[in-house]
């Protein structure tokens, strides 16, 4: 009678468990891969979603500055409708620098057939005037040359711009720009 610790001793079968215990561990490799590219797909998501959001966001800026040149060379709209851009403010030019927007704290926004919840871009807008460098009058000097008078350019405003897009997933973007208007 063989003792059952011989069982043991005996090489068949040997080649059978090594395999199984290498598919095992290729199993445990395949499903840490798996996890890791789902990982990575998620975060690519993300990244795309965030910058979809900029350049909307930075695109706004670019409709903002056309907003404030045809608001002064028109002295304010007479319509809200201005292409595809809803403007709340028809007075753009007139405004104080503003706060972040919002939808509650905008002077325009985009695109026209918005829905509460979808993406847009809101638009804040103002500016302060003051003198330029070089316009002091305190003589009638307008004949000696560019900068010494008003007539070179004797104000400007530094116009704030304040673009913020609300993107799909929850994604938000803001872009902050100054624009300089010479009179």
């Amino acid at each position: 009678m063989k003792p059952i610790f011989f069982i043991g001793s005996n090489d068949r079968g040997s080649v059978l468990l090594i395999s199984i215990l290498m598919l095992l561990l290729l199993t445990v490799i395949g499903i840490a891969a798996t996890n890791t590219s789902t990982i990575e797909l998620l975060i690519s998501g993300n990244d795309k979603v965030h910058k979809m959001a900029f350049h909307q966001a930075d695109g706004g800026s670019e409709v903002g500055i056309e907003l404030v040149e045809q608001n002064i060379i028109l002295a304010g709209f007479d319509t809200n409708q201005i292409g595809d851009v809803n403007v709340v403010s028809l007075n753009l030019f007139l405004n104080n620098p503003p706060n972040m927007p919002d939808d509650n704290n905008r002077d325009a926004f985009f695109p026209r057939g918005y829905v509460g919840g979808g993406p847009h871009t809101n638009l804040t807008i103002g500016g302060n005037p003051e003198l330029s460098t070089g316009s002091a009058i305190q003589m009638a000097a307008g004949y000696e040359g560019v900068g010494k008078g008003a007539a070179g350019g004797g104000a400007k405003v530094v116009y704030d711009i304040w673009s913020q897009h609300d993107g799909i997933n929850n994604s938000e973007a803001v872009i902050i720009l100054q624009w300089m208007h010479v009179m």
